[in-house]
């Protein structure tokens, strides 16, 4: 079974909202919210701190608050190339540390060969054009609460 993950509204575009979404190959869908409030205050004051790769950062907490609880029977999670793929291969198991199961996973990036979308992009779609609510709606908090867990 595979995860495939997507966003709508870079990180990077702090005058729109952004919308992280998931799509399990069960059919099991969630979407994570990011008001462009909350993405421009952490924006702003990590960069100023000097934070390494803090877009690839937050994309990384919003993947983890939206596949933490339908890890299950998943070998495979298949990332768009929205952010640096080597980053977020390299940053996202720092967050499932305390996962032992999460090794087992493979992180893939969306093959561009063929010209068919993630299968994240529309739930991710759905909840940035507000046709259907996020499971989620990610504070400042909860992203600085997470940020603690990339030291090693």
């Amino acid at each position: 079974m595979q995860i495939s993950i997507d966003i709508s509204g870079q990180i990077t575009q702090k005058n729109l909202d952004s919308c992280l979404g998931c799509r399990r190959s069960d059919g099991v869908e969630r979407a994570a919210f990011l008001p462009k409030r909350t993405k421009r205050e952490v924006l702003k004051k990590y960069t100023d701190l000097q934070v390494v790769s803090i877009v690839e950062k937050v994309y990384c907490i919003l993947v983890y608050y939206r596949i933490k609880d339908i890890l299950d029977d998943v070998d495979r999670i298949v990332v768009c190339r929205d952010v640096e793929f080597r980053k977020v291969a390299y940053l996202l198991p720092l967050l499932f540390s305390k996962n032992l199961d999460f090794k087992r996973i493979k992180i893939t990036p969306l093959d561009r060969s063929n010209a068919k979308k993630s299968n994240g992009h529309y739930p991710a779609l759905k909840a940035f054009r507000r046709r259907s609510r996020a499971d989620k709606v990610i504070k400042k908090g909860m992203i600085e609460d997470l940020l603690t867990e990339f030291k090693k």
